[in-house]
């Protein structure tokens, strides 16, 4: 099972349903819809990927399997520009 880590380095502010994140290093602004700040919020907050897609299923009323493919979207993204680092526990 993959552990996911927001790494340092970031400014993140919350703006009502969305979040932003400022990468310092890159002098780059990301801005996350209200979907994508869900799911960065819950793995700050230690959630596994398992209970972020049953909890975004129920919320959207969408198949599991849809939801896996934009999740991990989303995390492939994420990796690619350093906000967020993954392990194997």
């Amino acid at each position: 099972m993959n552990k996911y880590h927001i790494n340092k380095g970031f400014i993140v502010q919350k703006l009502g349903k969305k979040t932003v994140i400022f990468d310092g290093e890159k002098s780059v602004l990301y801005t996350f819809n209200e979907t994508a700040s869900f799911i960065f919020n819950k793995l700050k907050a230690g959630w596994e990927k398992s209970k972020i897609i049953q909890e975004l299923s129920h919320i959207y009323k969408k198949r599991p399997e849809k939801i896996k493919v934009d999740f991990n979207e989303l995390i492939s993204d994420l990796k690619r520009k350093k906000i967020v680092s993954s392990s194997n526990t």
